[in-house]
């Protein structure tokens, strides 16, 4: 009888124990939320029926007729985010995440007209998530393409955090590199490149973040 009052003991205390460890991991996981709009980068109207995911995994939305979306319950960290709809180039932007704060994203996706092949656009400066940067200096990034033989050109877009208007701060350019310049101080700014062959839009960048200084 004595053995059996023991064995239940210590099925309770395990118990105890696991439950605790249990409400302890729950305490750990904070959580924020992610909203944002996906427009047509050269209309700028709103994109409906695009496939917004976010990785770490968390539940993948589609945006309705105003081109918004939301994640309602994001862990805190850096998360990635991803758009995709059909005859439109894919696009990614990394967001930080606050506990009990809602962090909002913009897309600005272009029409795919892609005939070259890969291209990858990576490698930027000012890296992704820098801060306390001038506000007059040169963006540059490098770029990978399968055709190496077709000479690509690149314009450049910048819009500030929570904007939903974007810049042109370089068209047609020849060579990975642009000088930027009229950047407001202790702002948190967005860019991309958008890569072209012959006037079509052939791969764009993901969208990085930085943050000028003083």
């Amino acid at each position: 009888m004595m053995y059996k009052n023991l064995k239940y003991l210590s099925f309770v205390l395990l118990l105890i124990f696991f439950t605790g460890c249990e409400e302890e991991r729950v305490d750990i996981d904070r959580f924020g939320s992610i909203s944002g709009i996906v427009v047509d980068g050269e209309t700028l109207e709103p994109l409906e029926g695009v496939l917004v995911a976010t990785t770490p995994a968390s539940t993948t939305v589609i945006t309705g007729p105003t081109g918004e979306f939301r994640f309602n319950r994001v862990r805190r960290g850096d998360v990635s985010i991803s758009a995709r709809r059909r005859d439109f180039l894919n696009s990614n932007v990394s967001v930080a995440v606050f506990e009990g704060e809602n962090t909002f994203a913009t897309f600005f996706l272009l029409k795919d007209e892609r005939n070259i092949g890969n291209v990858s656009i990576f490698d930027p400066v000012p890296g992704n998530g820098s801060t306390n940067q001038p506000l007059t200096f040169a963006f540059r990034w490098r770029v990978e393409q399968d055709a190496r033989d077709r000479q690509l050109t690149y314009n450049v877009f910048i819009f500030e955090s929570n904007s939903t208007t974007q810049r042109l701060v370089g068209e047609n350019l020849a060579s990975p590199e642009v000088i930027v310049s009229d950047l407001r101080p202790n702002t948190t700014y967005f860019w991309y490149v958008l890569a072209r062959f012959e006037g079509r839009n052939v791969a764009n960048s993901p969208t990085w973040s930085f943050r000028t200084g003083n």
